[in-house]
């Protein structure tokens, strides 16, 4: 409960507005939207992270969105993981589903702003990948709140979650996120987002990104980004390439 009147704290002094919920895809930070009764929201995507040790990529990154009434999200997430192994070779698999649903149970429309829940299980399901490194054999429950509003003519937004990780401690994550219409049909978009691990310093990324529209059933997704605060083996350089097709 806290945790909830901070954030609607920090919507309120923002003053009156309608919210207008534009994060998600190709950012980290997730949103209170929800693709609307009956819609689908599919995001199909190469992403990747270079450090010291190489590139780790995910291609196809799958991630399937269903509007189950006005303010409902169930979803799946799964990416194929790609990552080069110590002996110079590159290893390959499924990498871990994410089961999610959204409830948007603030909506702008009378509040002002947007607020919503999105608890997800993430488990990995190919023993395979587990052996490879490719995936950790811990389930995950995750935990998040979730909400913007429109200022003007951007729109900025926070995600606060708990990751409650099996056999290992609990993690804290927190992103924000902007977001404008840079001109007809294009967004742009900015983040930072930070991980508090069990152990160690905490993680934090900012990213760039922008959506461009090319019809009402299809848009264009990028954004690129490091990390900058952590441990040595810091993300120099993160990346999402893709699109969204709605229907």
């Amino acid at each position: 409960m806290r945790l909830l009147r901070i954030v609607i704290m920090l919507l309120a002094v923002c003053g009156p507005a309608l919210c207008w919920a534009q994060a998600g895809p190709p950012l980290i930070t997730n949103d209170p939207d929800t693709p609307g009764n009956g819609n689908w929201e599919i995001n199909l995507a190469a992403t990747g992270a270079h450090n010291h040790s190489g590139w780790g990529l995910a291609a196809p990154d799958v991630d399937i969105n269903y509007g189950w009434g006005e303010r409902v999200q169930v979803s799946v997430h799964i990416p194929w993981n790609h990552q080069r192994g110590d002996d110079g070779r590159w290893l390959s698999g499924a990498g871990p589903a994410e089961w999610a649903i959204r409830w948007r149970f603030v909506d702008e429309k009378r509040a002002g702003f947007s607020l919503a829940i999105q608890p997800h299980w993430v488990s990995a399901w190919s023993s395979a990948t587990i052996r490879k490194g490719l995936a950790s054999a811990n389930d995950e429950f995750v935990l998040p709140i979730q909400a913007s509003r429109k200022l003007g003519a951007a729109t900025v937004g926070l995600e606060i979650s708990r990751h409650f990780v099996m056999h290992e401690g609990d993690e804290r994550q927190a992103g924000a996120f902007w977001s404008r219409d840079c001109r007809p049909g294009l967004q742009c978009l900015a983040e930072i987002n930070t991980v508090w691990p069990a152990s160690g310093p905490a993680e934090a990324v900012l990213n760039i990104g922008a959506r461009k529209t090319v019809s009402e059933h299809l848009l264009l997704l990028g954004s690129f980004g490091r990390q900058f605060t952590g441990a040595a083996e810091r993300q120099q350089f993160l990346f999402y390439l893709g699109v969204q097709l709605l229907r």
